[in-house]
């Protein structure tokens, strides 16, 4: 279980800061937005109740510019997030149950109930839920034989292609060059 553990933190810190920077979900409190010269570079301006952007956080001075500094600040303030028993370690378990996953996790449940949710009471019934199984498995068996099959791998997506549309013939990849071999029109 503790390897477990350290390959999720190990795999975390790979991540690339902008993928870092732009997938968190964001903290309780906004930071006060930078008002920009023009109106149209304010995407609050448009009288969307939008949060800041990640970045936006982090930038405490609003300067346009993450520091390491801030960066890291904003780095601890995140761990203490995930930190929900306050011991300066964290696990899957904190991970998953934190206010940044947990709001996440609320976002993508509400989305689901909103694209399942028939009548739109803000609640899926059996039979709304069983219906769009019946979809979703309609668009999935587009020969109509009332059968999915595993694809390997190596097959393209029948998902991305369009109906009647055959795969294109993988093309031969010239071998690499051998860096040891003598260049012939070197003597």
């Amino acid at each position: 279980m503790k390897m477990a553990h350290r390959a999720l933190l190990a795999a975390l810190a790979t991540l690339p800061v902008s993928a870092i920077v732009s997938a968190q979900a964001l903290p309780k409190t906004p930071a006060t937005p930078v008002t920009p010269a023009t109106p149209d570079a304010n995407p609050l301006a448009s009288g969307g109740a939008q949060r800041p952007s990640r970045f936006d956080e982090m930038d405490t001075n609003h300067d346009g510019v993450i520091t390491k500094d801030e960066f890291l600040a904003g780095e601890k303030k995140r761990f203490d997030e995930f930190d929900t028993n306050h011991d300066g370690k964290v696990d899957a378990k904190e991970i998953a149950s934190s206010p940044p996953l947990m709001e996440r996790n609320i976002k993508t449940a509400e989305r689901m109930v909103k694209q399942w949710d028939e009548n739109g009471d803000g609640i899926v019934t059996a039979d709304e839920y069983k219906k769009n199984a019946e979809e979703r498995f309609a668009k999935q068996d587009r020969d109509g034989t009332g059968k999915l099959t595993k694809r390997s791998p190596a097959q393209p997506s029948q998902m991305m292609m369009k109906p009647g549309q055959t795969p294109a013939p993988l093309q031969p990849v010239p071998p690499a060059a051998d860096k040891n071999a003598k260049d012939p029109n070197k003597h």
